[in-house]
This record gives C-alpha cells, sequence and structure tokens, in this order.
C-alpha cells in the first residue's frame, strides 16, 4: 500500500463522524423534585414523590416549539421501591419500567407525551413508592434527569448521579427511619396476700402492662395461666381505667385456668394494672411457690402461641413469670385439730428466711 493511499484512508477515518453510544439531554429540558409529606420515609409506609419536567419558556433562543416525548428517570435509594404513578395531560398515558441494581437500588424509566407551548411546557409524574420493613436506615438519595429520548437510547440518569449539576438533572435526600410503633410489655406481677390460703377470696393477682412505644397498639390482650388450685374468680377482678373483657379456659381442678382479658387501642405511654380474683382451692399443691405465666400482646385477637412462648422464655419485656406461696392448715383437712401438732411450724418454700413464721 502506498503512503499516499494511507494518508487518504487516516484522513478519512479522522473526518467521520463518532457514533454516540446514547442521545445527549436537551439543554432545554429541566428537572423538578419534591418531597409530598416531609422528607422522612418510615419503614413499612407508602410514600408519594412529586416530579416535574419543564420546557423552556419560547423568549429563550434556540428554544424548541415541542418536543416529540418526555422521559423521566429516577433513581431510588435501596429499601425505597416503584409501586404506581400518577400524571396529567400533556404526559398522559406515561409507561414505566423498573431495573433492580446491583447496589439495591432502582432505576425508574418513565415516558409519555411531550412538551409544547403554553400550559403544555410543563409536565407533572407523581410516583407511589413503598418504604421496605427493613430499608436501611439513614439518608437516602434520589435522583431525577430528564430527556425527550426512548429509555433505551438515554445515558442521562447515569450522568445525572454522577453529576445533578445539569438543569435537566436534580436531585434530594430523604430520611429513612423507623416507623413509629407499639411497644407491650409486663412491668410487674404481684399478689396479696403474702401467702394464699384456701378460700381466701381476697387473693389477688397483679399485673401491670403499660405501652412504651410510640404509637398505640390496634387492641390489647392479657393472658395469665393460673395453677391448678387457684380458680379464677371474675366478681372481683378488675383492670383498671382501661376498659376490656375477661374470660377464662381451662379447669381450675386439673390443668389450671387461662385467663384472657382483651381490650382496645391502649395509647403510647399509657400503662394499667389488672387486677385477678383469686379463690384458692383445697387442691392446690402446698407448700408452694406455684407458678404465674403472664403475656401481653397487640392485635386484633389474644395469641396463645405468644403466651406458649413466654412459657419457655419468660424473659422477653412481654411475659413475665411470678411465683406464688401457698400454704394449708393442718387442722383444715382433719375433723378436729387435736392430730395436729401445734408445735409444728410450716414456712411456705419461697419464704425462707423472712422473720414471718407461720405457725399450725
Amino acid at each position: 500500500m502506498s503512503s499516499r493511499l494511507f494518508c487518504g484512508l487516516l484522513l478519512a477515518l479522522c473526518i467521520l463522524p463518532a457514533t454516540a453510544s446514547a442521545s445527549d439531554p436537551s439543554p432545554y429540558l429541566s428537572a423538578e423534585l419534591r418531597h409530598i409529606a416531609g422528607s422522612t420515609y418510615l419503614r413499612g409506609t407508602t410514600r408519594r414523590i412529586d416530579s416535574i419536567i419543564r420546557k423552556c419558556a419560547q423568549s429563550v433562543p434556540g428554544c424548541p416549539t415541542s418536543f416529540p416525548r418526555s422521559s423521566l428517570y429516577f433513581r431510588l435509594p435501596p429499601g425505597i421501591h416503584y409501586q404506581s404513578h400518577e400524571t396529567y395531560a400533556p404526559l398522559s398515558p406515561v409507561t414505566c419500567s423498573v431495573t433492580a441494581m446491583p447496589d439495591d437500588s432502582e432505576h425508574l424509566a418513565c415516558t409519555g407525551g411531550g412538551l409544547g407551548t403554553g400550559i403544555y411546557n410543563v409536565g407533572q409524574l407523581v410516583l407511589t413508592v413503598v418504604v421496605a420493613n427493613n430499608a436501611p436506615l439513614g439518608p437516602g438519595r434520589i435522583v431525577l434527569g430528564v430527556d425527550d429520548s426512548l429509555p433505551e437510547e438515554s445515558g442521562t440518569l447515569a450522568e445525572c448521579i454522577g453529576d445533578s449539576f445539569p438543569n435537566y438533572c436534580t436531585e434530594m435526600t430523604g430520611t429513612i427511619d423507623v416507623a413509629p410503633a407499639p411497644d407491650l410489655y409486663i412491668d410487674r406481677v404481684n399478689h396479696n396476700p403474702l401467702v394464699f390460703q384456701p378460700d381466701d377470696v381476697t387473693s389477688r393477682v397483679r399485673v401491670s402492662v403499660g405501652n412504651r412505644g410510640n404509637a398505640p397498639t390496634t387492641g390489647t390482650h392479657l393472658q395469665v395461666h393460673l395453677p391448678p388450685g387457684f380458680q379464677w374468680q371474675l366478681a372481683t377482678t378488675s383492670t383498671g381505667g382501661f376498659s376490656m373483657t375477661c374470660s377464662k379456659s381451662g379447669s381450675w381442678d386439673n390443668t389450671g385456668e387461662t385467663v384472657t382479658c382483651s381490650g382496645g387501642a391502649l395509647a403510647a405511654n399509657v400503662y394499667f394494672e389488672a387486677s385477678l380474683g383469686i379463690r384458692p382451692r383445697d387442691n392446690m399443691e402446698v407448700p408452694g411457690p406455684l407458678p404465674v405465666l403472664a403475656s401481653v400482646n397487640g392485635g386484633l385477637d389474644a395469641d396463645t402461641a405468644v403466651l406458649m412462648a413466654c412459657a419457655s422464655d419468660s424473659s422477653p419485656a412481654h411475659c413475665a413469670w411470678h411465683e406464688v406461696s401457698t400454704w394449708i392448715a393442718c387442722a383444715r383437712s382433719r375433723d378436729s385439730g387435736i392430730f395436729c401438732d401445734g408445735f409444728d411450724v410450716q414456712v411456705p418454700v419461697g419464704l425462707q428466711g423472712t422473720e414471718d413464721v407461720l405457725i399450725d
């Protein structure tokens, strides 16, 4: 090949126009983003994001009269997911497609009608997004880029992610936070008198329940399992100033009774005490202590699985394990007390070390 021919070919290659891999965004389009209802995005909630694509004014030199289409490209941060959209003329109808990215963010491409003059020089697209229950807490960057290209021909979003300064790019930051939630717990369980004796109808088991969360419950359900020999008394049961309906299941003389008290919403930072009336019976085990198990849960119904889980592990705050000392006088089981040694000392288990000594 002659040097002249080689130079000619090289010159031809040099003057060939470069082929762009993506259409350049128009400087005559601008993008806007706005949080609807604040910049805090709570886990487990649905939120809306307002976006605007705007055409230049006709007084701007070189401003086109119209654009063939409007394309809006979003980068949603990890944990915030596109659900739906709504729009109006001139964009309507709009078609959106989502691409999941390796960093768990989402890229959303939405294309609709083009902008024109007058009232049609601006288009609005409102996104509805869902904040995942496990969305990463902290700041989340939302990026928007706009152009008049088809999504498959556009590199606008990639450019805007790298630099949101051009007028066809914009960004804003939302804060992902934990949603308000109730937090039911059992503060304490106690009983009186100190020792339960048969047919002492003044006996009470008291359970203090509170909501230390920052939102009300949808319902409040207290379950208390009583040992065999403790017979629950509805007539002497109260739940303080919090209205509840109580019922029981099981048998006091066999497996023991489970008392369930259900009420409505318990507001945040509100507490109440449920006082269960108890009639100790002769078949209760002596000396004690006998276990009382309690659990509390929210929701629509009392959850027996919660009580069963507390039986296996009572350490969670919504569980409580409490022990009640018991005693039956020797003479109670005899026709006459002459068969009982009046000098025998009976100390119920759980009271050792105290100065109070019960003597038959």
